[in-house]
Formats: structure tokens, sequence, C-alpha cells
């Protein structure tokens, strides 16, 4: 009889070293929820980047599939500076010149790696995800 509750006990110690081993790794793999950072929109992988720097806003365009880092891009581009563009409480507002301005909200998933972009009236925009993340492996 002690020998099935210590096998029961060592199984159980098992586990729960595992369970945390898990969530430990599952906490490595999520960053920031921010959209500072390179996104691909979903729809234009071979041919847009967005990188959202501290405040401004780049799209940049690539050639067969290839694209330029930010600083090759402002060098290549010195009269393109950008779109400026603020968090309004969880509401990112790019402004687009002449008085327009895009209002969305992002909706962060799969370890902030995808961002779902959506219209303030919850409406779907448009889904971003990380330069280097698959997206296909975004099940949420």
């Amino acid at each position: 009889m002690k020998k099935v509750f210590f096998a029961m006990f060592l199984a159980l110690a098992f586990m729960s070293c595992e369970d945390e081993a898990t969530n430990s790794n599952n906490e490595e793999n999520q960053i920031e929820a921010t959209i500072l950072g390179r996104w691909i929109i979903e729809g234009f992988e071979d041919n847009i980047r967005y990188e959202f720097t501290a405040d401004r806003l780049f799209t940049i365009y690539g050639e067969n599939g290839e694209f330029p880092t930010l600083e090759e891009f402002q060098t290549e581009n010195p009269q393109l500076t950008g779109n400026e563009w603020t968090y309004e409480g969880n509401t990112v507002v790019i402004d687009l010149n002449f008085g327009n301005f895009s209002r969305l909200v992002p909706e962060f998933k799969c370890g902030n790696y995808v961002a779902f972009m959506n219209q303030e009236d919850g409406s779907s925009h448009s889904t971003y995800y990380r330069e280097g993340y698959n997206l296909a492996d975004c099940n949420e």
C-alpha cells in the first residue's frame, strides 16, 4: 500500500513539474502586446510590410518577396517620412494626411504575434502578423 501511495505521489509531482515547464515555455514565446515592429498584412504577403516605430508608420513595398530594412528604405527614400500614429486608449490612430485618419483597434492573439485589426464598431478590417511568424500556426 505504501508503494502505491508513493508511486501516486511521484506521478503527481512529475505532472506538476511538467505543467510548470509547459507554462514557462508559453510565457517565453509570448511577446509584448504592442503594434511596434514590422507586420505583414494577410493577403499582401509578397508586396507590403508595415513598420511601426515610436511615432511613425512606414509602408514598405517589396520586389519578388524581398523587402529592405527600415534603414535601407529610409536611405533609398529620404522624402518618405511615414505617417504619424498614436494610441488613443486602445485605438491605433494613423494620420493619413489631409484630415483623413484610420482608427483601428488591435486584438492581439497567438502570443501577440497576430493582431486582428477591427474598426471602432467592431467589424473586421484586416489581419496583421509579425514578420517571421507563420500565420497558419495561429489557432486562436
